[in-house]
């Protein structure tokens, strides 16, 4: 399970604009949203995994907009990671 904050095109699997995704298990993401791309502006990522329904959600946000870039996924992680696995 990987979020990408994807700015470079690939036609064969990406989205055509900035996007953020959700990838299960490949590197082409199972669900996209559009990214306003702000080069040299800080920004803020928050992940959150909630078990109790299954949701990944992602968001990401300008310091100095109010505007929320928000993408959410039901993902069951018992299902498509092993045991043991690394956060980072």
């Amino acid at each position: 399970v990987a979020v990408e904050f994807d700015t470079l095109y690939n036609e064969e699997w990406d989205a055509k604009v900035p996007h953020i995704g959700i990838d299960v298990n490949s590197i082409r993401s199972i669900k996209t949203t559009p990214w306003d791309l702000k080069n040299g502006k800080d920004a803020i990522a928050r992940i959150v995994y909630i078990a109790e329904t299954k949701t990944l959600t992602v968001e990401l946000c300008y310091y100095s907009e109010a505007k929320i870039h928000t993408l959410e996924v039901v993902v069951d992680v018992k299902e498509v990671l092993p045991e043991w696995v690394r956060i980072g």
